[in-house]
């Protein structure tokens, strides 16, 4: 058990320094990343994704912006209107970056011994929560481009939303590692419980009969 601790506190360590240096190249990995954009866009790979997936993203921002006060919120095909203002949606605003650095994560977090089915449950939950917090990004985006035009919204968009990635990261490892990764040793632990074998009550002539055997024993001795 001590073993596994100490191994989940080296993982969570690997995978802070992972995020600590991803902050420091923060710069550099958003120039590269304008470079993949420019490149995938010259090409129709985005195509089936900016058709597909934007649309329905689109109304469901829209749904959320709706319950926002001080908002006049308006759809079209591959954006929404705030204010009065266009917010184009495309393909790369849908958080590919944040699903890369979940997998870039789960690759040094989920070593170690644990259950399979505790890893699978760490990777739904963690598919499922950088998919919410990219809404929550899109949506706060959108949102402040209605309350607060200006250098700020520039600045979410291109940087802080990294930040808020970052921090979703490293509370869902700090709660995996609490509460959702099991180590095989425990579960193990409770099979061996479980198989126990029960001694069979004995009978009445059982008893009386052992009873007998241990009073000729004490004779003997």
């Amino acid at each position: 058990m001590q073993k596994q601790r100490l191994l989940a506190k080296k993982t969570f360590s690997t995978v802070f320094l992972l995020l600590a240096v991803i902050l420091m190249i923060l710069p550099f990995a958003t120039a590269f990343n304008e470079f993949l954009t420019r490149m995938v866009e010259d090409s129709s790979l985005y195509q089936p994704i900016q058709r597909i997936f934007v649309p329905y993203l689109s109304r469901l921002i829209v749904g959320i912006l709706s319950f926002l006060p001080g908002l006049e919120i308006g759809v079209f095909p591959y954006g929404v209107m705030v204010n009065g203002v266009d917010v184009r949606i495309t393909w790369n605003c849908l958080g590919w970056q944040s699903f890369l650095l979940f997998f870039a994560s789960c690759l040094v977090g989920l070593r170690g011994e644990y259950t399979r089915i505790s890893k699978i449950e760490t990777f739904a939950f963690g598919f499922l929560g950088t998919f919410l917090v990219n809404i929550f990004r899109m949506v706060f985006t959108a949102a402040l481009v209605g309350w607060w035009r200006g250098l700020f919204v520039i600045l979410f968009h291109n940087y802080f939303s990294t930040f808020v990635t970052i921090a979703w990261l490293f509370g869902f490892w700090w709660f995996s590692y609490s509460f959702v990764l099991e180590p095989r040793t425990m579960l193990t632990s409770r099979r061996k419980l479980q198989v126990r074998p029960r001694r069979a009550p004995m009978r009445g002539k059982e008893k009386v009969d052992r009873k007998i055997t241990n009073y000729d024993r004490m004779r003997k001795g």
